[in-house]
């Protein structure tokens, strides 16, 4: 039973669509340009002329990349298209393409060949708009966009949907924290090998200020708690506003719903209305029957997205596996929410290594956590996947790491990350490793013994 229900995990429709999205848990950036590539599921939605095959010069929507076929976008603009044009492609400004679509091989990029990042032109082969938007007039809704084909590089890790509303707090009341706005610096991107993106910090304003300024014969139909204003002004349609989760995982709470640009600081005039948002998190379970077919109804009550992860692992070789970057060493990797709670990072360290001459190196490590804890999930981060790391004794005290790295000559960096629980503390932990040991019939590996140690390199 066990081993049947991580196959359909590992293997199903559902793996592919939601359970690897945007996990980098060290990336914090700050307000401005980004400085390095980042957010490549950020996305432009392109009206091409009828005609002569022209880009629309004055409105280019935003879109996210939620899965690798599907983009996320507001209905309008992908209902409303303007006169004389059709929707083309959806473009991605810095598409970074792994080793297979390079066509350059794991030696050659060990010997300092880079795989420079890419312009994604897909096609759209359908358009799903939101029922709340054909048939009730919601005018503020989401629509999906589903592409022509997969994307195929496997460094394109999509976004994160919400599995729960992270702009209302344990109180019941609009958190206060910040969230990340992420958007294209020029208002009508054209040029995306040149395109870059920028980070802004947003602050939730009171509901009563959305409805201030709202013009009775633009009210819609739908119910106001799916809208959200914010600090800021001149955002463009489609473009998300993210929350960075203490696991890492990049999640979109809101696209924004376009509007005025930002005003003269000059001109005295009466301050425009607060930009407005489109909240996610009560579209997750038609978002996921959309692009999964499989019923609302079916979904787990405590999941959105319709699977049930284990609590802790009792295999070694289980949930072993890449997520664009980073290697995930653990099932626990890929918890996120509430699931996720009782999980800390410990441990984090950078390693360098810049060889004379051709070098090859294996990196051990003994990964040693404080009393009373036990390290459930360990992360390898590196530029590209040179190497399949390892990782032993999980779910104990002490865990070991290695990276075999091939044969290089340039400088090399690459960070791991450890990541523990609470013994004492995390009692459902510890009952859903009792329940999964019971159940099985498999042998368990011995937990490590010994000393306690700190991480080293050797």
């Amino acid at each position: 039973m066990w081993r049947v229900v991580l196959s359909v995990i590992f293997s199903g429709s559902i793996v592919g669509q939601f359970f690897d999205c945007h996990d980098d848990p060290n990336f914090e950036p700050d307000e401005g340009p980004l400085t390095e590539l980042q957010f490549t599921w950020l996305g432009a939605l392109q009206y091409i002329h009828v005609k002569n095959g022209t880009p629309h010069y004055f409105r280019v929507p935003r879109v996210v990349l939620i899965s690798r076929q599907f983009v996320l976008s507001t209905a309008v603009d992908a209902a409303h298209i303007p006169d004389g044009y059709a929707l083309g492609n959806v473009v991605f400004g810095d598409y970074e393409r792994d080793e297979a679509e390079c066509k350059v091989s794991i030696e050659e990029l060990a010997a300092g060949v880079e795989c420079e990042p890419a312009v994604l032109l897909m096609p759209i082969a359908d358009v799903l708009l939101h029922p709340e938007y054909k048939h009730f007039g919601t005018k503020t809704s989401i629509a999906l966009l589903k592409l022509i084909t997969t994307v195929k590089s496997m460094y394109m890790v999509p976004a994160c949907l919400p599995f729960k509303n992270f702009l209302v707090g344990k109180n019941g009341k609009q958190t206060t924290e910040k969230i990340y706005h992420i958007d294209f610096v020029s208002d009508v991107p054209r040029d995306f090998l040149d395109e870059e993106k920028e980070v802004s910090r947003l602050h939730l304003l009171p509901r009563e200020l959305c409805y201030l300024y709202e013009n009775p014969a633009n009210i819609t139909r739908g119910p106001k708690n799916r809208m959200a204003c914010t600090t800021g002004c001149g955002f463009h349609s489609g473009s998300p506003s993210l929350v960075h989760e203490h696991t890492g995982h990049w999640s979109i709470v809101s696209l924004s719903q376009g509007g005025s640009p930002c005003p003269d600081p000059l001109r005295t005039r009466r301050p425009p209305s607060p930009p407005r948002h489109t909240l996610i998190h009560p579209y997750v379970p038609w978002i996921t029957a959309a692009i999964t077919g499989k019923a609302v109804g079916a979904f787990s009550k405590d999941d959105p997205f319709g699977y049930v992860m284990p609590r802790s692992s009792i295999y070694d070789l289980l949930g072993h596996r890449w997520v664009g970057h980073w290697w995930m060493g653990g099932l626990r990797c890929y918890d996120r929410g509430e699931s996720a709670q009782d999980l800390f990072k410990f441990y984090h360290e950078i390693f360098q290594v810049k060889p004379v001459t051709l070098t090859y190196l294996t990196y051990y490590l003994e990964v040693s956590s404080a009393h009373e804890t036990m390290i459930i999930c360990v992360k390898v981060g590196m530029p590209y996947r040179l190497g399949q790391p390892k990782v032993w004794q999980l779910d104990s005290p002490e865990v070991k790491v290695q990276v075999p790295l091939v044969t290089f000559s340039n400088l090399y960096k690459f960070q791991i990350e450890a990541w523990a629980y609470n013994s004492t503390e995390s009692e459902t932990s510890s009952e859903s490793s009792s329940t999964i040991e019971s159940e099985s019939n498999e042998f368990v590996p011995g937990q490590g013994e010994g000393e306690e140690k700190p991480g080293t390199g050797l």
